[in-house]
This record gives C-alpha cells, structure tokens and sequence, in this order.
C-alpha cells in the first residue's frame, strides 16, 4: 500500500489502466466458461429427462448421442 503513496499521478493512471485491462481479461474468461457451462448443463438436463422413463434403449441411446452432438452447439 505505501508504494502507491510513492507512485506519481502518471504511474497511478498506469497502473489503473493495467487492472483495468486485467479485469476485463478474467471477465472475458469467465463469461466464456459460464456459457460453456450452461451448454453442458442443458445437455445433462436433456440427458436426464431422457432417462426418466427409456421404454426403447436403442433409441435412447441414440437420442443421448444427438443431444452429445447438438444440443448447445451453434
């Protein structure tokens, strides 16, 4: 903290703008895994709502690979 009382006006406005930067970066990253992981959960619902009552396998599996496949998928 007392190295910022040291800093000029002009290091202070630097160092502002890098945090700045900084935090725009770890926002950017988390809305990308937030999406991502809305996506997989939509997928895992989907999954599950399959699963409830599976009266054909065959074509349960199927549905569960269609949903892998596209299901969130743009």
């Amino acid at each position: 903290m007392s190295e910022y009382m040291q800093m000029t006006l002009e290091q202070l406005q630097q160092e502002h703008a890098e945090l700045l930067q900084f935090n725009e970066g770890l926002d950017k990253k988390y809305k990308h895994h937030a999406a991502r992981a809305e996506k997989y959960k939509r997928k895992c619902e989907a999954i599950e709502n399959l699963l409830i009552n599976p009266v054909d396998q065959d074509m349960t599996l199927k549905a569960i690979k269609t949903v892998i496949e596209r299901v969130g998928e743009v």
